[in-house]
C-alpha cells in the first residue's frame, strides 16, 4: 500500500520506495511481532546506500526473464523464480549482517 501511495506522486518515487521497503517481508518473517513502523524504518536503513546496487542486481535477471517468457513460464517456475528469491534472500542476509555491525538491529 505504501508503494502504491508513493507511486501516485510519480513513477520514480514509487520505484525508490519499493527498493527501500524490499527487506520488509524478510524482517517480518524473522520478527513477526515487530511494530510496522519499526519494520519499515529498519528496511529503509538497511537499503540506505544499497538501492542502486539492488537495481543493477535486478537488471541482471532480464535474460532469465526472457528465458522464462520463451518457455511460457515453465523455466520461471522451476529455475528463474527460485534463483531470484534465493538471491534476494542472500541480499537480506548481507544487509542484516551490516545492520548488526552498525547496531541498529539486535
Amino acid at each position: 500500500m505504501y508503494i502504491a501511495l508513493w507511486s501516485l506522486l510519480l513513477v520514480v518515487p514509487g520505484i525508490i520506495k519499493s527498493y527501500e521497503y524490499r527487506m520488509v517481508p524478510y524482517i517480518l518473517a524473522e520478527n513477526p511481532g515487530m511494530d510496522s513502523k519499526q519494520v519499515f524504518e529498519i528496511s529503509k536503513r538497511m537499503m540506505n546506500g544499497q538501492k542502486m546496487e539492488t537495481f543493477i542486481l535486478d537488471l541482471s535477471f532480464i535474460g532469465w526473464a526472457l528465458v522464462a517468457g520463451i518457455t511460457c513460464g515453465i523455466a520461471g517456475v522451476f529455475y528463474v523464480t527460485p534463483y531470484v528469491n534465493a538471491t534476494n534472500t542472500e541480499l537480506y542476509a548481507f544487509n542484516k549482517v551490516q545492520a548488526y555491525n552498525e547496531g541498529y538491529i539486535r
